[in-house]
């Protein structure tokens, strides 16, 4: 087996991949003293043994709410772990440590992984090691990680369509929706808020009571309404982190009208980030004008313009909140090669940061090809 790809798959993702004959004689890979794999003698030979039952790779959880991983080939077994997708404070850490038997002066904060990273790695491991594709539902099934199959799945979405075929004159009209979103984007509160509640009545059943309707009503309206508001401007973190926050309450809310309070508030308080944005940018100009007197001739243009100076503007903000972060943690530090050392996370805002700025110059430039110079004769001269 050339283990070539697996040791630079497991430098570049910070976890354990190792590949281990079937002799079981060579233990020259038990090298890290800080995985449980290279530790703990009864872990990998329990993944081994669980592998060799199934033709998919096998993905085992343990209580830290971490995965270990292992693909049965011809000669060997790939063992993959420890893959996180929780966060570890202090004491987990210490307790997963002496849980494996890892000495204390060893211990490390593990790499944290999404569920669909942890699918992924375990996909590229077996097409690595025995040449097989998998899907990330196939690896789902065979490891019993969701209690419905896919199967099972579509066969009670074919059960719900028959059951609510007389229920669909009741949700609300697409137009509908559109124009609430649209109020959204504007910055436009009290529509935006009025056309939410208007909409309830005409809304179908989403849930078997209504407990589970409202909290789906909530969770599914926030997210448009969020990804509405950063149509309008707003950064992705400022809307996400209020959509998460009054998803996360209504979930936890037992009382009804409490979650239709907690969404009519999260409405609110995105398309006030949307309004609040347009008037940094305008200054003491309304906004509104931008988008209500269609008579104007030079409608559409200043809409646009308007558009790019609400992503400037809205830029501007973000940038000036990384400088204060920078600030506040020390975060950059001159070298004597008049270069600044600074941590991955300012790295990586600095690197959106330009993208962002060449997204805004592209679009900036559109708009400027479009432009039409005004000639001594007319209005239709020649493009600029």
């Amino acid at each position: 087996m050339d283990t070539f790809l697996l040791k630079n798959l497991s430098d570049l993702l910070q976890t354990g991949i190792f590949y281990v004959e079937k002799s079981g004689l060579d233990d020259s890979w038990k090298t890290d003293e800080m995985n449980p794999l290279c530790q703990d003698d009864a872990l990998p030979d329990m993944l081994t043994h669980a592998a060799d039952r199934q033709e998919a790779s096998y993905l085992f959880q343990d209580e830290f709410q971490v995965y270990f991983g292992c693909v049965a080939a011809e000669n060997g077994h790939c063992l993959i772990g420890p893959m996180s997708v929780d966060f570890f404070d202090r004491l987990k850490r210490h307790r997963f440590c002496r849980h494996y038997g890892i000495p204390e002066h060893a211990e490390k904060n593990l790499r944290r992984f999404t569920l669909m990273e942890v699918l992924q790695i375990m996909c590229i491991a077996a097409k690595i090691v025995t040449g097989r594709e998998y899907t990330d539902q196939e690896a789902v099934d065979a490891n019993r990680m969701a209690v419905v199959t896919k199967e099972q799945e579509v066969k009670d979405q074919i059960r719900f369509h028959i059951q609510s075929e007389e229920e669909d004159i009741f949700r609300h009209f697409y137009q509908e929706e559109r124009e609430i979103l649209d109020m959204v984007r504007v910055g436009n509160v009290t529509e935006a808020v009025r056309l939410t509640k208007k909409i309830d009545v005409e809304i179908g059943q989403m849930g078997r009571s209504e407990l589970a309707h409202l909290r789906n009503l909530l969770t599914v309206g926030i997210s448009l309404r969020a990804r509405a508001a950063i149509e309008g401007g707003v950064s992705p973190y400022a809307a996400y982190r209020i959509s998460g926050f009054y998803t996360n309450k209504g979930a936890e809310c037992t009382d009804t009208t409490q979650i239709l309070v907690y969404r009519n508030h999260a409405v609110e308080e995105l398309t006030n980030q949307v309004r609040t944005i347009y008037d940094e940018a305008w200054s003491d100009c309304d906004h509104n004008y931008v988008y209500k007197q269609d008579e104007n001739k030079s409608h559409t243009a200043l809409e646009q313009m308007s558009f790019l100076l609400c992503q400037l503007t809205n830029f501007s903000n973000d940038f000036g909140e990384c400088m204060r972060d920078i600030f506040e943690n020390e975060a950059m530090e001159e070298t004597d090669q008049n270069q600044w050392i600074a941590s991955e996370e300012i790295y990586d805002v600095m690197e959106d940061s330009l993208i962002r700025i060449k997204d805004i110059y592209t679009q900036m430039e559109a708009f400027q090809n479009r432009l039409v110079k005004e000639s001594a004769g007319g209005k239709h001269g020649s493009e600029v």
